[in-house]
């Protein structure tokens, strides 16, 4: 079977990780790498034995690439995006999928009517322990859900992060082009596998604060209680301020009528009637839940299936998020699903 050719737009950090995992995989070719710092792009795309441009104009007209892979900053994505539909080409695109609702909603549509695929990048849905305890959660091996728990404690500095070059500094830290903060950035992985485990949420009551990076606008912790349809409830609480920032974690904690589960990081211990388990995910390489969420959507293509991480499922976390900032801003509870009249953009 011929290999799905790629391309990867935006050759950083995250970029280059996906341009690897696609010239790994035996079901795909790198055909490109694109960036706008064309030296950056030359080193990747020489590299990975690659075309390199500076622009998803190149890439789409690009009669090799069938799929593009978005990994440029998060005011790009939905209009990046929605220019590679329009050219008949598959789309995976790095979370979040838009920094708005608006634009998540068209990409996802606008996919829909062409027949493409189009997927968004949770890649730990794809970790074992988390399949383990999403079966566990499914199965009612936990008996009736009846609160989830998450946290996320890390660290990203200003020098270090929101303003370590000039890329970083002209988006990173910004309403308008990153759409949030440690919700939306850091965070919005786990509010995906939080309602992937809980199902859809009825209503959500948050706060958001900056406490310790004077130079961002957005916030950096965050909070909320919510209720899910199923009449479970849930917390969330994350921040990008932890320290000592050797002590960062995430943890996600399943508590039903049987016992409970927690994925720790990355690995998981569930405690019923029945005894004690532990599953050790600590061997997980960063880019290796990349490279098998990218097979998969590879796999999806040829098969003619739907990818399971979709546009639609893509805007479920990106709507919790917008939630609870609406929630925090008018300091009332919101019910889901937003509407057009909620003030969002």
């Amino acid at each position: 079977m011929d290999r799905i050719g790629f391309a990867v737009v935006g050759a950083g950090v995250i970029g280059q990780v996906h341009a690897k995992n696609v010239s790994m995989l035996e079901s795909c070719k790198l055909v490109a790498v694109a960036d706008q710092v064309r030296k950056r792009a030359e080193l990747v795309g020489q590299k990975f034995g690659a075309k390199a441009y500076t622009s998803i104009d190149e890439v789409v007209k690009d009669p090799e690439v069938e799929a593009v892979v978005i990994a440029t900053p998060s005011y790009l994505h939905a209009p990046q995006t929605l220019y590679a539909l329009q050219y008949g080409k598959h789309v995976l695109v790095e979370k979040p999928m838009a920094t708005t609702l608006r634009g998540a909603r068209l990409i996802s549509e606008s996919a829909k009517n062409a027949g493409l695929r189009l997927g968004v990048v949770f890649q730990e849905r794809y970790l074992e322990t988390v399949r383990q305890l999403k079966e566990l959660v499914s199965d009612g091996g936990l008996g009736k859900v009846y609160l989830i728990e998450a946290e996320l404690k890390w660290w990203r500095g200003e020098s270090d992060y929101y303003r370590s070059d000039e890329i970083a500094r002209s988006w990173r830290g910004y309403w308008e082009t990153e759409g949030g903060g440690v919700l939306m950035n850091q965070a919005i992985h786990t509010l995906d596998l939080v309602l992937w485990l809980g199902g859809e949420v009825e209503e959500v009551s948050g706060y958001i604060s900056n406490a310790s990076h004077p130079s961002v606008e957005v916030e950096d912790v965050a909070t909320a209680a919510i209720r899910f349809r199923s009449g479970a409830l849930g917390t969330i609480s994350a921040t990008v301020n932890i320290r000592p920032t050797n002590r960062q974690y995430r943890k996600i904690r399943v508590l039903g009528t049987n016992g409970f589960a927690e994925i720790h990081d990355l690995s998981l211990r569930i405690s019923t009637e029945e005894g004690e388990v532990q599953v050790d995910g600590s061997g997980v390489v960063f880019g290796d839940l990349h490279r098998a969420l990218l097979a998969d959507f590879a796999d999806c293509i040829r098969g003619e299936r739907e990818f399971p991480v979709n546009g639609d499922e893509g805007i479920k976390s990106l709507e919790l998020v917008k939630a609870i900032y609406l929630s925090s801003e008018r300091g009332v509870k919101v019910s889901l699903p937003l509407r057009w009249g909620d003030g969002l953009l």
